[in-house]
């Protein structure tokens, strides 16, 4: 197995060059149209299999769609075991669980709504919701599918379906960590479980939720007590700030203090911090994984990017959005 990562992180190395760096971006940034910015990632080999579309505007997310997809075909070139990568493509499970149900119950279904390369295919998901029967998914999401999907229903609740699929995602994702042998596998589980605990808590203030709102969507992790957590989020923000000063996630608070849409900007920078962390491992599948965080959010940030060129938003309220980048 190790000769096998050995290879494959070899064949990572190589590519880990083509990756969008701080030049790259901004350039993208200085483009003055939408066009230019499509161009300039064209000419990186982006996009390939979203060239011919019918349309006077490329559609951008096409080619981040197929970037996506060869993300992954290259994933399982290297590695044909899956199962190291759940804690990643949880997310995108339980992201298209949501767009099913939703879509079903709303009789609003679209590819569109769906993420490629999650673990589920879409189909068992649709199969699965129309036949009103959740056996056939993994068996962490029956019953939170099952709930999540009455319960809209019934009470027409999209923010109550959200929560209940997205705390059986946090109980999925630490469960993947705690189980996992891996380091990289580890960290990355703990601080997306934790980073999530914080993000509901500055929304539950930003929202006046309540402690039932914060119950029903919170998850234990081993950096954070939860259960302080929760009560300063029902007291004021500088209860709040004051609790995290004394958790290793305190640097959070410079990036949220005049706006919580900076939290991502944090968390992004956080998980590069991570990648870098495992980056010369050469006789794991850490690299590999970090290769693909790090892919992800070369992803984004091009997405963050065009999306503003497409809507002609200020160069500076882009640059506001937009994290470190991997090196």
């Amino acid at each position: 197995m190790k000769e096998q990562y050995t290879y494959a992180v070899a064949r990572i190395r190589a590519r880990e060059v083509s990756l969008l760096s701080r030049q790259d971006v901004n350039r993208l940034m200085a483009c003055e149209s939408y066009e230019d910015c499509v161009n300039v990632l064209r000419d990186k080999g982006w996009g390939n299999e979203a060239l011919a579309v019918e349309s006077s505007v490329f559609d951008y997310q096409l080619m981040l769609r197929a970037e996506e997809r060869k993300l992954w075909r290259l994933i399982s070139e290297l590695v044909a075991d899956r199962e190291p990568f759940r804690v990643i493509l949880l997310p995108i499970d339980y992201h298209n669980l949501k767009a099913a149900i939703k879509g079903y119950i709303t009789e609003s279904l679209s590819e569109d709504l769906f993420l490629p390369s999650g673990t589920v295919e879409v189909s068992c998901l649709s199969k699965c919701i129309e036949a009103g029967s959740f056996t056939d998914l993994p068996q962490k999401m029956v019953e939170p599918a099952r709930e999540a999907f009455e319960k809209l229903l019934h009470t027409g609740d999209g923010q109550l379906c959200d929560n209940i699929i997205d705390k059986a995602m946090l109980n999925a994702i630490k469960a993947e960590g705690e189980s996992s042998k891996v380091g990289l596998i580890k960290t990355y589980a703990e601080f997306f479980v934790a980073s999530s605990d914080i993000k509901i808590a500055l929304r539950s203030q930003l929202m006046s939720k309540g402690r039932e709102f914060l119950s029903s969507a919170l998850v234990e992790c081993d950096s954070l007590n939860v259960k302080k957590l929760s009560e300063v989020a029902m007291m004021s923000q500088a209860d709040l700030f004051e609790y995290l000063e004394f958790t290793p996630y305190a640097d959070v608070i410079s990036f949220v203090v005049e706006s919580l849409q900076r939290f991502d900007i944090w968390r992004d920078n956080k998980i590069i911090e991570i990648i870098e962390a495992e980056k010369y491992n050469c006789f794991s599948i850490g690299p590999i994984i970090a290769y693909i965080l790090a892919r992800q959010n070369e992803i984004k940030v091009a997405r963050i990017i065009l999306s503003g060129k497409l809507n002609r938003v200020e160069t500076g309220l882009i640059k506001e959005r937009l994290g470190v980048m991997h090196a």
